[in-house]
């Protein structure tokens, strides 16, 4: 236990009261519908047996006030950086208890010889990390990083300071009048050129999953806090994603039959897939499955050989769209991605994210 002037800070052990206390703690911060946690994901971590367990050391603190809990969060150090993360952060709108908190955690690392502290990050890159700055206004979407508005104001207050910056876009259903052009041509000239463009069945996504790995990795290796992991663990991670995937909305770009190119899509759930699996969410989740109203673009990659490819494989999901009256949200693209500027004349509003970085003197 470390009491740090009135906030007592103890370390979470699984199994015990302090587990039960920092699993609940998010429901006191969130509305039902905005709230985005994974229980399960949070007790593998805390017990060491997620996937990616092996790959980094974790501690999650609980910080109480007055005998009520007021923050929490995890250190994680990553096995392959000399930093920290700060991990799975949720706190009351307090600057006092932030800074408290933030400065017994650092002299806990100071002591490792630790020069700065990187999140918000769930362990890893593959688990989710950034912090929402703009865009409060609506609900979550699926998979999208969401916080208190004020989170921001206290990761500032404890000397944290803003990295890197990403953005969602939002574009609206596309009236039946209107075409791409640009789409259509680029979308043309790829098939001309020999590129065949398909939509996986569920019963090859195992196999079309490790494809998609492959190429993902050499496309991503570049990205802040990328971290390798083996075609066991991507497995593991993303096993889930199956059951929710609409494959119709998921196109693969072959040429000589090789992946070189992925554009994957979401249906939006909001938070229902983080909800407990009765047969009323099991209904709502068949239910948008097949009559999404917005689709979440959650990974284009397209081989550094074959460019222009991006908005080639765009395009069927582009007619698609189109057709089901749906929106699109291209999500989670860093401010230098060429993405970030794809059919800009549909689009009508956006999200920020950053990644944030204190560092120890």
């Amino acid at each position: 236990m470390i009491t740090h002037n009135s906030l007592k800070i103890i370390p979470v052990f699984s199994g015990e009261k302090s587990e039960t206390d920092f699993l609940q703690f998010p429901q006191r911060i969130y509305k039902k519908e905005e709230l985005m946690q994974s229980v399960s994901e949070e007790q593998a971590q805390i017990s060491g047996q997620h996937p990616l367990s092996p790959t980094y050391t974790f501690q999650a603190f609980n910080g109480y006030q007055e005998g009520q809990m007021v923050i929490r969060g995890a250190l994680i150090k990553p096995h392959h950086l000399e930093d920290y993360y700060l991990g799975y952060f949720e706190a009351v709108d307090d600057v006092t208890v932030m800074i408290q908190f933030i400065q017994t955690l650092s002299e806990k690392v100071r002591d490792k010889n630790v020069q700065r502290i990187i999140g918000p990050v769930q362990g890893s890159f593959w688990l989710g990390y950034r912090m929402k700055v703009k865009g409060f206004e609506r609900a979550p979407f699926t998979s999208e990083p969401h916080n208190p508005s004020y989170y921001p104001k206290l990761w500032q207050a404890a000397g944290f300071k803003e990295v890197e910056h990403y953005t969602s876009n939002f574009y609206r259903s596309i009236p039946p009048q209107y075409e791409s052009k640009k789409l259509a041509k680029r979308y043309q000239l790829f098939v001309e050129k020999g590129y065949r463009f398909v939509s996986p069945k569920p019963e090859d996504w195992p196999t079309v999953s490790l494809e998609v790995f492959k190429l993902l990795r050499v496309l991503y290796k570049d990205f802040p806090l990328y971290q390798e992991v083996t075609a066991e663990q991507f497995s593991q991670i993303f096993a889930d994603l199956k059951q929710v995937i609409d494959f119709s909305m998921v196109k693969l770009a072959y040429k000589d039959q090789q992946l070189v190119g992925f554009l994957i899509t979401l249906p939006d759930y909001g938070n229902l897939i983080y909800q407990k699996m009765n047969l009323l969410n099991l209904a709502k989740i068949i239910y948008k499955k097949w009559r999404a109203k917005r689709y979440i673009i959650l990974y284009l990659g397209v081989d550094s050989k074959h460019l222009g490819l991006g908005l080639a494989m765009s395009y069927p999901v582009f007619k698609q769209v189109k057709q089901r009256k749906a929106e699109v949200v291209a999500a989670l693209i860093h401010e230098n991605t060429v993405t970030n500027r794809y059919v800009t004349e549909m689009q009508e509003d956006s999200h920020a994210y950053s990644l944030w970085m204190l560092e120890l003197k």
